[in-house]
């Protein structure tokens, strides 16, 4: 079926949802994507937003015209309205199927222009794990050469076990990404070239020093696989339901882990129970979060400290979650007994 309406906070973009302010104060914004399929970009025109905290933990303050909000994750973001008139706040589903939208005025009834949805963002090479940006593609090709079979040579490529040796293959898998690359400086798809600041994860950095900056003790790569055709969404080549084991992790160790995203589409992926830090910063500053973009092709990879129990790890896109892109990240004590 087709979405109908995107709401903010309950209420649709015909609403006019309203937050009053006075001219001149500085606020401060909470988003929250508490949607269950749509990741959005979030804009108020004629406003700088200065990011502070992300996923509730503070990050030193970075000023941008425009973030995108996956599943699960929050920004907690400062406006400061000088002119005494309407502001309209857009979140734009990153399909531009739609848009909630909501205004800030120093006034109930006030409004201000609605800018029109974008253009949809089309897939590139890179979304498909393939970088091509290093090749001329339009240099001669040597004599014999079959430009049509090295493109048929690529798309097998796509499906090579040796590229993941540790994903299961089936119809689970459509395809394997053979060159995926870090894209936490990237602004995600469809915000490639909008003329003004888009925030990226590696602008984030942690405010105040993490509680935990050992060096990771070993490292997990876990692969995010799925086949769009047939719905069918999981990790390392299976759905939790044919999963036969969980991650497992010893209470206290510090694990450095590497999502890799296999599929044509961004995950927002969450862990429950813990902060983890984004590998990017300076160590000890490396901002916490709980929930995490992976864009396709793309890889990001972040550290965490176990903590005792038995905690949910999935897709926050609910579909893809019942779908089976759930496992668990069971600690234990280092002897071995229940958490």
């Amino acid at each position: 079926g087709a979405v109908m309406s995107f709401l903010v906070n309950g209420h649709g973009p015909a609403d006019n949802w309203t937050g009053l302010f006075t001219p001149g104060e500085r606020v401060r914004l909470r988003f929250i994507n508490a949607a269950a399929q749509m990741m959005f970009n979030v804009r108020i025109p004629g406003l700088k937003l200065t990011v502070v905290a992300a996923d509730g933990q503070t990050v030193k303050p970075v000023e941008v015209d425009e973030f995108q909000i996956g599943n699960a994750e929050t920004y907690d973001v400062i406006v400061q309205p000088i002119e005494d008139k309407a502001f309209t706040l857009v979140a734009e589903a990153v399909d531009r199927s739609g848009m909630g939208r909501a205004t800030l005025a120093p006034r109930a009834g006030m409004t201000a222009p609605v800018p029109p949805l974008r253009e949809r963002p089309l897939a590139t090479m890179k979304d498909m794990g393939m970088d091509m940006s290093g090749m001329d593609m339009a240099a001669p090709k040597p004599r014999g050469s079959d430009v049509m079979g090295d493109m048929g040579g690529m798309k097998m490529s796509m499906r090579d076990p040796l590229n993941a040796p540790q994903i299961k293959l089936g119809p689970g898998v459509q395809t394997i990404t053979p060159m995926p690359i870090d894209r936490t400086s990237e602004p995600g798809q469809g915000l490639e070239s909008v003329g003004h600041r888009v925030l990226v994860y590696k602008d984030l950095l942690a405010l105040t020093p993490n509680p935990d900056t050992r060096t990771p003790t070993r490292a997990l790569e876990i692969r995010l696989t799925g086949n769009m055709e047939r719905f069918m969404w999981g990790f390392d080549g299976q759905k939790f339901s044919d999963a036969t084991k969980p991650y497992a992790f010893d209470k206290g160790e510090r694990v450095r882990v590497t999502l890799v995203n296999d599929t044509m589409m961004a995950h927002p992926i969450h862990l429950h129970g813990h902060f983890f830090e984004l590998t990017h910063a300076p160590v000890g500053f490396g901002p916490r979060k709980h929930t995490v973009i992976v864009l396709p092709g793309g890889k990001v990879s972040w550290d965490f400290t176990a903590d005792p129990g038995d905690w949910a790890f999935h897709c926050h896109m609910l579909y893809h979650m019942h779908a089976g892109m759930f496992q668990v990240f069971s600690v234990r004590p280092l002897d071995g007994g229940a958490a």
